[in-house]
């Protein structure tokens, strides 16, 4: 069962079986726990709005948890659009953490989206994604609804 994205979170899947017992030819089974996160991704989505020519940047800040401690081998992103460039940097402090520093690249208006592909050593996840949805837009056009 694949269980990305759903981190920290409650899971449920329903699972029919067919039998040959006359009395039950088939059985709904429901499976449901809590899927536990392996790090605390901050912000799990970059959102890139401003206007050619401003700086666009974020921070994504990637912290393991004690109990799937990993490392992350490289970051690579999935298209060769040129719209964002990404810088990955060892975190501040005593823990073990990075920060992603996403920036927008684009000079033209319009929206894109990317996604950024973190490889690590971790047998439980050896890829994390991060999407990116930017939006350049004329100066006094557009207001960002995202902190």
């Amino acid at each position: 069962m694949k269980t990305n994205g759903y981190g920290g979170r409650s899971l449920t899947k329903h699972i029919k079986v067919y039998t040959n017992d006359e009395s039950s030819k088939n059985l709904v089974l429901k499976m449901t726990g809590k899927v536990e996160a392996i790090a605390k991704v901050t912000p799990k989505v970059v959102h890139l709005i401003g206007a050619p020519g401003d700086t666009i940047q974020r921070i994504v800040t990637i912290v393991p948890e004690k109990k799937y401690d990993f490392s992350i081998k490289e970051e690579s992103l999935q298209s060769a659009k040129n719209n964002i460039g990404i810088e990955l940097k060892r975190g501040k402090g005593d823990k073990k953490s990075w920060e992603l520093v996403v920036t927008n690249k684009r000079t033209v208006v319009g929206r894109y989206y990317e996604v950024i592909t973190l490889k690590t050593d971790s047998v439980f996840q050896p890829e994390m994604k991060i999407r990116v949805f930017g939006n350049v837009s004329a100066k006094g056009t557009l207001k960002s609804t995202t902190p």
